[in-house]
């Protein structure tokens, strides 16, 4: 338990929470690395059934079968976070995993003759899967930490504590890239989607034994609440947020920010890339020097974040954070001026005694490369502070009995907000290019750091829940307790007091 202590910053923390720190840091790894063998060539996959052999016609097709899965996902997660604070995080997540394990199958047996409808259905219940997992772990920690953590006020210790598990989400998933696309490379890609599988059904079963609240936080539902009180928990989740101003403009204005994030991840980052890469090694292997640097900002990320304001510097780290304003205005630039060479000859790293590259770069596109490569690093640590910073001001903001659903709000949000900027943003692209879309993307994420720094200027509510009243930091004078009916020392599991 020393070990655990030091290694996560939590010092005088109760065994219980030691216990779940360290669940977090085995079982998000294995999630890291479960979920990112496939991801250079999962797209590509798709595509290349779907455009019978051609990844490039395929990609007409792969468009709408996104948008399925964020509608999806976005229809059901604020429902199904509310249902993890009705009933558990546990069985939400281990649902979730047999839902990613189902979807991996399925992938698995996709071939150029698969029916359009059963890659609408896989999308669909792969948007189930996103919409169920999305905010429940991080609902299963801070639920617990609140309880048995009361002295941490600022939430420094809690900030070192989530650097350290993003550290380590990190270095997994860096670990993870390349052998990913060398084993699909030996043994096939279907191969690689099965063992997917079977890695998801693995922690489905296992979440269901080591996901344990403590007795104070399964107290609040030791009383199954009827249907009519999971209508008032989907309910008082939204009122909350939108009747508190502060809550209403950081998280509105995180989520614009976010839904930039998810337009280049969906639309603009895997054909940039095949662009000045050209190939599936050379893809996987400059996203893994990507994430290593990336691995330290981390791990260091908990620990610096201690040293900040959070009201002051949330507004300006999210300005100069990787898919931030700054981010995209210099990748617009590369883009502009930089244009990708397709005639270029390969740089080639192979394993010893064999003819499996592990490191492919085009010599011809060194320069814009190099210059990504630094703006990734160089705007790594900013995105790292500012969410340990947001999660330090959020955690006591929100009810324990509505956290799920907030958390799961969130991303629901985001996704509503990217849509149709994935739709505006694909057909500026065909017509105008990258450049434009990506100064557009920074643009939006712009608009949204000026909503979070107007949402810093109004009192920032704190929650007292099943434990000890919890003290707003000195450094957050201004901010107005508020204690929720729900959060009372003996909660009634009817009451639909939210505020």
């Amino acid at each position: 338990m020393r070990l655990t202590a030091r290694f996560f910053g939590l010092k005088d923390s109760p065994p219980a929470i030691l216990g779940m720190a360290r669940v977090m840091g085995v079982f998000l790894p294995l999630v890291a690395a479960t979920v990112t063998f496939s991801t250079t060539f999962y797209v590509i996959f798709v595509a290349e059934a779907l455009g019978k052999g051609s990844y490039i016609q395929g990609m007409a097709l792969i468009g709408p079968l996104i948008v399925v899965q964020l509608a999806v996902q976005t229809a059901l997660d604020y429902p199904t976070g509310s249902v993890g604070d009705w009933i558990g995080q546990r069985f939400i997540l281990s649902t979730a995993f047999v839902l990613y394990a189902v979807t991996f199958y399925l992938i698995s047996q996709v071939t150029y003759d698969t029916p359009y409808l059963l890659l609408v259905a896989i999308y669909a219940i792969q948007g189930v899967a996103d919409a169920q997992q999305s905010g429940a772990w991080g609902a299963w920690f801070d639920n617990n930490y609140r309880v048995a953590v009361p002295k941490d006020t600022d939430r420094k210790q809690y900030g070192v504590m989530q650097g350290r598990i993003g550290m380590l989400f990190q270095i997994v998933s860096t670990l993870s890239l390349i052998p990913g696309s060398v084993m699909a490379l030996i043994y096939g890609r279907t191969w690689v989607f099965q063992l997917q599988s079977v890695l998801c059904v693995i922690i489905a079963i296992s979440l269901l034994y080591v996901l344990r609240d403590l007795p104070e936080v399964r107290g609040s539902r030791s009383e199954r609440p009827s249907t009519k009180e999971y209508g008032s928990i989907l309910k008082s989740g939204v009122s909350y947020l939108v009747d508190n101003p502060f809550l209403k403009y950081v998280v509105f204005g995180s989520m614009l920010a976010s839904s930039s994030i998810i337009v280049w991840g969906n639309l603009i980052l895997f054909p940039m890339y095949y662009l000045y890469l050209l190939t599936d090694v050379a893809v996987a292997s400059f996203r893994t020097l990507l994430f290593i640097p990336g691995v330290f900002s981390q791990g260091v990320s908990g620990t610096w974040s201690r040293r900040f304001e959070p009201k002051k510097w949330i507004p300006r780290f999210r300005i100069i954070q990787t898919c931030g304003f700054v981010f995209f205005f210099v990748f617009a630039t590369i883009m502009f001026l930089l244009p990708p060479s397709t005639d270029a000859t390969m740089v080639q790293l192979f394993i010893p005694f064999t003819s499996i590259p592990v490191i492919q770069i085009p010599s011809n596109n060194a320069v814009p490369l190099l210059i990504i490569f630094m703006t990734f690093v160089s705007t790594s640590f900013f995105g790292g502070f500012a969410d340990i910073l947001t999660q330090r001001i959020v955690i006591d903001a929100i009810p324990n009995r509505i956290r799920n659903s907030m958390y799961s709000l969130q991303p629901a949000i985001a996704t509503i907000l990217a849509m149709p900027q994935i739709a505006l943003f694909g057909w500026l692209t065909a017509i105008w290019g990258f450049s434009l879309t990506l100064f557009s993307c920074g643009l939006i994420s712009f608009i949204g750091v000026v909503m979070i720094r107007k949402g810093m200027k109004f009192p920032r509510p704190v929650v007292a829940d099943v434990s000890a009243p919890v003290a707003p930091s000195r450094k957050e004078q201004g901010d107005s307790p508020i204690t929720t009916a729900s959060t009372q020392a003996d909660p009634d599991p009817s009451d639909t007091t939210s505020k």
